[in-house]
C-alpha cells in the first residue's frame, strides 16, 4: 500500500462519479497536511513505484519470520 499510494492511487481509493480518484476518503481533509510525504511517499499517479516487486517480496519473507512464539505462555490444562 505505501509504496504504491501516490504513485498508484487508483489501485486503493474509490472512484468519483466523475471517474477521479478520492484519494484519502477515509481522512478528514482537515488532516491531510499530516500525511506523510517523505520517500517512500509522494510520488505523483504515474511515477515508478518507490519498491521493486523483489524488494517487495523481500520485506513480505521478513514480515513471515515474526512471531511471538517465545511470548506464548505454556498450554492449559
Amino acid at each position: 500500500f505505501y509504496g504504491s499510494r501516490d504513485s498508484d492511487p487508483g489501485r486503493w481509493y474509490p472512484k468519483n462519479a466523475d471517474g477521479t480518484v478520492d484519494k484519502y476518503d477515509d481522512l478528514p481533509k482537515v488532516y491531510w497536511p499530516n500525511l506523510n510525504k517523505d520517500p517512500p511517499f509522494g510520488g505523483k499517479p504515474g511515477d515508478r513505484p518507490a519498491l521493486t516487486d523483489a524488494e517487495i517480496d523481500d520485506i513480505v519473507a521478513f514480515l513471515g519470520t515474526l512471531t511471538d512464539a517465545d511470548q506464548r505462555g505454556a498450554p492449559a490444562h
